[in-house]
């Protein structure tokens, strides 16, 4: 795992002195990726022209319940605005898609460092994460519709800080009608009262809304076949339910496969595979209940903060890619937008926190406190979160794409890569049952008690 000193040394790597520095960090790490991407490609590009081969039929004729049937169906238009400004070819529509994608991570940057400046907190840890993180990912950051979802989860939080309650909800449905996941993250955003009433309107407003508009134009079949896509999918090679059976491959080739399936997606097939796959499922109603014990428990108490509400966030993001029978690389862009958002609010709380191990501290708010007890503030916590997502993201690079031709496939380097998927995965469950662990023992079912003292130096 990784070492505390190490965690310590990477944290004071979170910071970037000015607004200059920063945008100066953002355009030499996007040329990088870019100078990579155009030197050796391998096949991070291979869904926008998917993408754009789905919307070429539907405009040639195609119903839409046929098309993209593995997204909801708001996805349909707007992926169909890079086919129109790229005039249906497949240059264009790649220019048009990418070039988006880069100027919605730029506006993500500037958001996270203004509104910071608006909070009177530093911004310069949020905005190296989001700097840092394209690094850790790699081009696939651009090339993926999950950066949507990491922008709009990272809108919500902020909108909560800024009592914009009706636009936390809508924008996590806008979220959830791009990528079903993020509808599972509209109980954080009810951190009072009129939280209760804002952004349950705006959640229902605009996502039934979307939902109906959605149903008048495909049909009732096209509006559910997201789900009943996933339902039908195989255990696929990067899931953790999977790592067992890739171990076991590496003793024994002949007996396990790993072949492309009809949903686009490398799936494992040999002995234990139905069994596996009947655990993850099992996994994931189990993992859905953690999500609900911990956000009834959040909903109880009476002095909830947006700061524990964008780690619930995290955890329920979490929870949701550990358990699942499919892992795409594109999941830990998930995690980016609400640690990026937890980064930028959390220094708001001055307030000094109990904590018997820094890597794991929390808002247990203990009536009395020893001195020789550990003191953090909320941002330390979340910087030790932020270092844990990227060097989870950079193994998860290093699998996808640079060694996934040996993970699929035996060759030269398949144990290698074998080995960087299980460390991968077993410091992503080791890092989500710790965090599991403590939100049962901090934020769910912990009362209020006295306040902390105000810490002298608000940085944390």
């Amino acid at each position: 795992m990784v070492s505390r000193r190490l965690l310590n040394r990477l944290l004071h790597s979170l910071t970037l002195p000015t607004h200059r520095e920063a945008l100066g960090w953002w355009i030499v790490t996007r040329s990088f990726l870019f100078t990579i991407w155009g030197l050796f490609g391998f096949y991070t590009q291979s869904d926008v022209i998917y993408y754009h081969e789905s919307i070429t039929a539907l405009f040639h004729g195609a119903h839409p319940s046929t098309v993209l049937v593995e997204y909801p169906t708001p996805l349909i238009w707007l992926l169909s605005l890079p086919y129109i400004l790229g005039l249906g070819t497949t240059t264009g529509y790649f220019i048009v898609f990418v070039g988006a994608f880069l100027a919605a991570d730029a506006l993500t940057g500037y958001v996270l460092w203004h509104s910071a400046h608006q909070y009177g907190t530093n911004p310069r840890p949020a905005a190296a994460f989001w700097i840092w993180f394209a690094i850790a990912i790699g081009p696939i950051m651009y090339m993926r519709l999950d950066l949507l979802t990491a922008i709009l989860t990272a809108a919500g939080l902020i909108a909560l800080v800024r009592t914009r309650r009706f636009i936390s909800g809508a924008m996590i449905a806008i979220g959830a009608a791009i990528k079903l996941w993020p509808a599972l993250l509209w109980p954080p955003t009810i951190v009072d009262r009129k939280a209760a009433r804002s952004a349950t309107l705006g959640f229902l407003t605009v996502g039934g809304g979307l939902a109906l508009v959605s149903l008048l134009y495909g049909g009732w079949e096209r509006l559910v076949s997201p789900l009943t896509w996933q339902s039908d999918r195989g255990l696929q090679v990067e899931s953790v339910f999977a790592t067992p059976l890739l171990i076991a491959r590496l003793f024994d080739p002949s007996r396990w496969e790993v072949y492309n399936s009809k949903y686009n997606a490398f799936e494992v097939l040999g002995p234990g595979t139905v069994l596996l796959t009947q655990v993850a499922t099992i996994a994931t109603i189990a993992g859905g209940i953690v999500i609900l014990v911990l956000y009834i428990g959040w909903l109880r108490r009476k002095d909830r903060t947006a700061i524990e509400a964008g780690t619930l966030m995290i955890i329920a993001t979490l929870i949701m890619v550990i358990t699942n029978k499919t892992f795409s690389p594109q999941y830990m862009i998930w995690l980016a937008g609400p640690v990026a958002a937890l980064l930028t609010i959390s220094a708001r709380r001055p307030e000094l926190l109990a904590a018997g191990e820094p890597l794991f501290a929390w808002f247990k708010r203990p009536s009395h406190i020893g001195k020789d007890e550990h003191l953090v503030g909320p941002l330390t916590l979340a910087r030790h979160i932020a270092i844990w997502t990227l060097v989870l993201t950079v193994l998860t690079q290093l699998i996808y794409p640079l060694l996934y031709s040996h993970l699929i496939e035996m060759r030269v380097l398949t144990p290698l890569a074998t080995i960087i998927l299980v460390v991968r995965n077993v410091a992503l469950v080791y890092f989500s049952i710790r965090l599991i662990a403590l939100a049962f023992r901090s934020i769910a079912f912990q009362p209020a008690e006295t306040k902390l003292p105000r810490s002298r130096d608000r940085r944390s």
